[in-house]
């Protein structure tokens, strides 16, 4: 039989092993919208204002390269392929006079 007192040394043994979580603490101003749980469960940090939905599809052609650079980095961000090459839009058009340091020459 397992007394109390185990399983506290127990509990114990295991916090001594365990890193130490730190973040910061976001409490939202605004009630959360399911696609605010939907950024929160993927990951994404909550954003003070409702992110706005992607509505228009533009098409675009990738050599096999970017294909397989988008994917493991997507990968790697937990992100879909269509929200990374979004991000990275978005990165470009903030600042594009930073874009020949950015993309590859294979492109």
């Amino acid at each position: 039989m397992v007394h109390d007192d185990e399983w506290s040394e127990l509990s114990d043994s295991y916090a001594e092993h365990t890193p130490q979580i730190v973040g910061e603490v976001i409490h939202p101003r605004r009630p959360l919208t399911a696609a605010d749980l939907d950024d929160i469960f993927a990951g994404r940090p909550l954003a003070e204002q409702p992110r706005q939905q992607a509505s228009v599809m533009c098409k675009t052609y990738l050599t096999p390269d970017m294909a397989s650079m988008a994917d493991m980095q997507a990968r790697k961000e937990h992100l879909s392929r269509a929200a990374l090459l979004r991000k990275a839009l978005a990165a470009y058009l903030n600042d594009p006079t930073q874009a020949n340091a950015r993309i590859p020459q294979t492109a």
